[in-house]
């Protein structure tokens, strides 16, 4: 189960430094003059580690893992939920 953020009201006095030492250890909700905002730390850069030559090896590896008849039932699949739409007729 989510928690929902913890919901502060920003005012003039409103104790900047304390309310982003929360905000660093899980996501909080400011609101000014009606208007909420969600105020959250900035997720570590996700592509730090990234190496492309092991995600080269690993295509390599699980290339051909689907025979052909298997990639062409998801390409039917596919353009089949294409034509019929993913969201209710009610819905734009």
């Amino acid at each position: 189960m989510v928690s929902k953020p913890k919901a502060i009201k920003v005012t003039s006095d409103t104790d900047w430094p304390r309310l982003l030492d929360e905000a660093a250890a899980s996501p909080v909700r400011v609101e000014r003059n009606g208007v909420v905002f969600q105020l959250s730390r900035e997720p570590d850069d996700a592509r730090a580690g990234y190496d492309p030559e092991r995600l080269r090896d690993g295509l390599r590896r699980f290339a051909g893992t689907l025979s052909p008849e298997e990639g062409e039932r998801l390409k039917e699949q596919i353009y089949r939920s294409r034509d019929e739409g993913t969201r209710p007729i009610d819905r734009p």
